[in-house]
């Protein structure tokens, strides 16, 4: 029985996404919200638990725990079966998490998708659990320092970890798990063109109970900032470095995050950009130059710029990013490239829009972490997107491009120490085996 429905609209100048949100009167603690995004003939269903997983670890083992029973199997399903009825039915698991929450989304064709329900239904209410699969996926979920792989993506992970998850509480043992995970969800968003989504809600909470969550009886810490300055892994036997410059930004505006997105889609996102363009082709110093622009929270982004170059040339290097970076924020860029790049953000944010639930999800998640609001929805980033003038970006380059003073560089490798200028903010070295965050700690202290 339906209490009460929510008519709410999503806002898009360039996508209609009409909202339902569904009250329910014989479940109080699961909220039903209904968004139609996704291209025809996928439907999605993610499951959110509001848990405050403080630190990466338990943020970790919550997702493990989480993927393994989804890979467990039932008294009546092997893992093989399970394994097999996925691939047949082009059924897919997404497991997420936030500081805040745990994700589960299922996704499939319309077809399918009743039976996909059913089946997700049957694995996570199952009482057991496979060990062999648990440790697995601990294994899978498990942090790999950056100092170790030094790839551009363990470091921009590593980055927002440290300053999102700023608890010290201790990880809950696997045993705790199961009253934590399998409960009622706290919400349930909904994502399909057409779909009849009558039976959806009823068969997802069949077999889940209502009970509180450990995690939840304290709030959740506030985020921290990154530090100023320059950190160095010295390793002299390294013939590659990985130079990284960047910071992460708390807009004010959401018009401010889409103009900033724009600036570092020219500088660094694929073969048009600057970075691929100077670093790569004219100066043959990298393979995977690029920039990094992730959107962690509400008007909040890790942004950066990175490379991995011969360790004998990472200063020369680091001094044609920096120079790149100078001068796009002195407004020195090419009109109908910021049209392009304007244009990559667009293109970005409505392939999310139409085939990754979990993604908007998420960005619905950071406005209504609790429950879905009286009113209208307005995911206002995307009618700031969508409305940004490109032509207007060269004049406003240095009021939204802060100096780099103000940014965190790390190097990863080589023996060449960094300059006076880069240490003038701020300096820590690290050897090989130290953790990234022993300089994180020591430059945010001053």
């Amino acid at each position: 029985m339906i209490r009460s429905i929510l008519k709410i609209s999503l806002m898009c100048t360039a996508i209609a996404a009409p909202v339902i949100g569904q009250d329910r009167a014989d479940d109080e603690n699961t909220l039903i919200t209904t968004f139609t995004t996704l291209s025809e003939p996928m439907v999605a269903a993610t499951m959110v638990w509001n848990l405050n997983g403080e630190t990466v670890e338990q943020s970790n083992a919550l997702q493990a725990f989480l993927s393994a029973k989804l890979n467990s199997g039932t008294a009546n399903i092997s893992t093989r079966e399970s394994i097999d009825f996925r691939t047949i039915n082009a059924v897919d698991f997404a497991v997420r998490a936030t500081p805040e929450h745990l994700l589960l989304t299922v996704k499939a064709p319309s077809e399918t998708f009743d039976l996909a329900v059913e089946h997700l239904t049957a694995l996570i209410s199952e009482p057991g659990i496979d060990e062999n699969w648990l440790k697995r996926q601990t294994r899978a979920f498990k942090s790999i320092s950056s100092t170790r792989l030094r790839t551009p993506e363990l470091l921009e992970s590593e980055l927002t970890h440290y300053a999102l998850y700023t608890g010290d509480v201790p990880t809950l043992p696997s045993g705790s798990m199961h009253t934590e995970i399998l409960r009622r969800p706290n919400q349930i968003i909904l994502n399909a063109k057409e779909f009849d989504f009558d039976d959806t809600v009823d068969t997802l909470l069949e077999n889940l109970f209502t009970v509180e969550a450990r995690l939840n009886n304290f709030p959740a810490p506030s985020r921290r900032e990154l530090p100023k300055g320059t950190i160095h892994l010295v390793d002299p036997d390294a013939t590659e470095t990985l130079v990284f410059m960047g910071r992460i930004r708390e807009f004010e505006t959401v018009t401010e995050q889409a103009q900033v997105d724009t600036f570092y889609k020219y500088m660094g996102y694929g073969p048009g950009s600057e970075m691929f363009r100077i670093v790569r082709q004219e100066r043959r110093a990298s393979y995977d130059p690029r920039s990094h622009f992730a959107q962690i929270g509400e008007r909040l982004a890790i942004t950066g710029l990175s490379a991995t170059v011969p360790s004998t040339d990472w200063p020369e290097i680091y001094g044609v990013i920096a120079q790149i970076y100078d001068d796009v924020a002195a407004g020195e860029n090419d009109q109908q490239g910021l049209n392009d790049s304007h244009n990559a953000m667009l293109n970005s944010m409505v392939y999310d829009l139409r085939r990754e639930p979990d993604w908007l999800a998420q960005r619905y998640l950071e406005l209504y972490p609790i429950e879905p609001p009286r009113g209208g929805i307005r995911l206002e980033m995307i009618n700031a997107a969508f409305n940004m003038d490109a032509e207007t970006l060269n004049d406003i380059a240095a009021d939204v491009l802060p100096p780099r003073e103000d940014m965190l560089n790390v190097i990863i490798g080589g023996s060449i120490s960094p300059s006076a200028e880069m240490r003038a903010n701020g300096f820590c070295e690290l050897q090989i085996g130290e953790p990234l965050t022993k300089c994180l700690d020591e430059l945010s202290k001053g």
